[in-house]
C-alpha cells in the first residue's frame, strides 16, 4: 500500500517519523512537513495516486484539504487523521473499502493511541458487506446500495444473498445464501460475473468477482477504439460484466502498444506482458 504522511508542527513530525518507520515494514511510505501554501498542492498530487493519506493535525485542516478531490467510495483513498500528540487516530474517508478503519487501528497499535471508529457496522459489531467484498476481490457495481444492506443488518433484518460461486465458512448473523426461488427477485445482494445492469433499478447490491484475464493480440498501432470495441463485444456475447476483468495480458512485444495501454488506463486494469518463451511453456 502506498501511504503518504503530512505534518504541520515539530510534534507532528515526530509522530510522522514514528509512523513512517512502523508502517514501512509492509507499505511504501513517505512523509513531509507542510510549508506555507503547500497543502492544497500536496493533497492534489497524492489523493489520486496513493492508497492512503495520513494528516498529523486537526480534522478540519484535513477535511478542507481533501474536499475538492472526493469522488466515490470505491475510488477514494483511505484518509486518517492523527492529532499532533498521537493520542487519537481517526479515519475520515473510505473506512471500509479504502481501508481507513484498518489503518487507523494499526496506527493506534503502533502509537499506543485511541482509535476513533465511527462507522455503524463496526461499532455495532455487524457484518460490513463492503469490507467483505474488498477482502474477496469483488468489484462493487453500485456502491450506493451498500447502505441499504447495512441498514437492514443494523435493524436486525434478514439479508438474502445470491451467489453464482460457493462461499466458504459460516454466514454472518441474519445473512442467508441462495435461500429464495431461483430468480433474482427478493435478493439484497447478488454475486455474479454476469452483466446485470437491469438489476440496478431494484436496489440490489451487485458484486462482481474479478475472474477474467483478457489476452490480447493485435496489429501494431491499432486504435484504442478498435480494442475497446472488440473486448466489449466479446464480453457482451458471453454475458460477462467489464468489472469481471482482473488483468490484460499480451506478449512483451506489445508492452508499449498505445491502444492497449489506453484501455488499461481507462478501466484501471493491470497490463501484464510475457516473453514468447514464457507463453510457449504454458499448457493449452
Amino acid at each position: 500500500m502506498k501511504v503518504s504522511i503530512i505534518a504541520f508542527t515539530d510534534n507532528g513530525m515526530e509522530i510522522a517519523y514514528k509512523l513512517s518507520n512502523s508502517l514501512s515494514e509492509s507499505n511504501d511510505v513517505d512523509f513531509t512537513r507542510c510549508g506555507k501554501g503547500a497543502l492544497s498542492t500536496w493533497t492534489e498530487e497524492h489523493f489520486s495516486t496513493n492508497d492512503a493519506l495520513i494528516f498529523i493535525g486537526a480534522i478540519g485542516i484535513a477535511l478542507r484539504a481533501i474536499a475538492p478531490y472526493i469522488k466515490t467510495k470505491t475510488k477514494d483513498p483511505a484518509v486518517v487523521v492523527v492529532d499532533e500528540l498521537g493520542q487519537f487516530s481517526i479515519p475520515i474517508l473510505s473506512g471500509h473499502i479504502g481501508g481507513a478503519n484498518e489503518l487507523a487501528l494499526q496506527i493506534a497499535e503502533d502509537l499506543g493511541s485511541i482509535p476513533v471508529i465511527t462507522t455503524a457496522t463496526d461499532i455495532n459489531n455487524v457484518f460490513a458487506v463492503d469490507t467483505w467484498a474488498k477482502s474477496q476481490g469483488l468489484n462493487i457495481l453500485n456502491p450506493e446500495c451498500i447502505k441499504l444492506v447495512s441498514s437492514k443488518l443494523l435493524k436486525g433484518e434478514s439479508v438474502h444473498v445470491k451467489s453464482d460461486y460457493p462461499i466458504q465458512g459460516n454466514l454472518p448473523k441474519n445473512v442467508y445464501l441462495n435461500d429464495l426461488e431461483d430468480s433474482n427477485a427478493g435478493y439484497d445482494v447478488i454475486i455474479t460475473h454476469k452483466d446485470l445492469e437491469n438489476e440496478r433499478k431494484n436496489d440490489t447490491l451487485l458484486l462482481v468477482p474479478q475472474i477474467i484475464t483478457v489476452g490480447i493480440g493485435c496489429r501494431k498501432d491499432i486504435s484504442f477504439e478498435a480494442i475497446e470495441s472488440s473486448i466489449l463485444n466479446i464480453l457482451e456475447s458471453e454475458n460477462y460484466h467489464i468489472l469481471a476483468i482482473n488483468a490484460l495480458a499480451s506478449i512483451d512485444k506489445k508492452a508499449n502498444e498505445k491502444g492497449i495501454l489506453e484501455f488499461a488506463k481507462k478501466y484501471d486494469l493491470p497490463f501484464n506482458t510475457y516473453s514468447a518463451e514464457e507463453l510457449n511453456s504454458l499448457e493449452g
